[in-house]
C-alpha cells in the first residue's frame, strides 16, 4: 500500500483514509456553498498529538501518494 501524506504549507503529515475523508468534509465546508471561511481539522484526534490544522482559503494543501516498495 502506498504511503499518503498531507502537505500543508511546507510541512508533510501522514494521512489516513479516515483523515482524508475528514479533510474532504472540511474543504467542502470552507469552499462549498454557504462557506464558513475556515475550519480546524484534527489529523490524529484520538492521540496525544492531535495535530490541528487550519483549513482556509489561501492555505496550500495537497495530498501526495508515494509508491510503496512493491509498486
Amino acid at each position: 500500500m502506498p504511503d499518503r501524506y498531507l502537505r500543508y504549507g511546507d510541512q508533510r503529515y501522514i494521512i489516513t483514509r479516515e483523515a482524508e475523508a475528514r479533510l474532504d468534509r472540511a474543504l467542502d465546508s470552507v469552499y462549498g456553498g454557504g462557506s464558513r471561511g475556515h475550519e480546524w481539522l484534527s489529523l490524529y484526534p484520538d492521540t496525544q498529538a492531535p495535530c490541528r490544522l487550519l483549513i482556509a482559503p489561501g492555505v496550500p494543501i495537497t495530498v501526495e501518494t508515494l509508491p510503496g516498495i512493491d509498486d
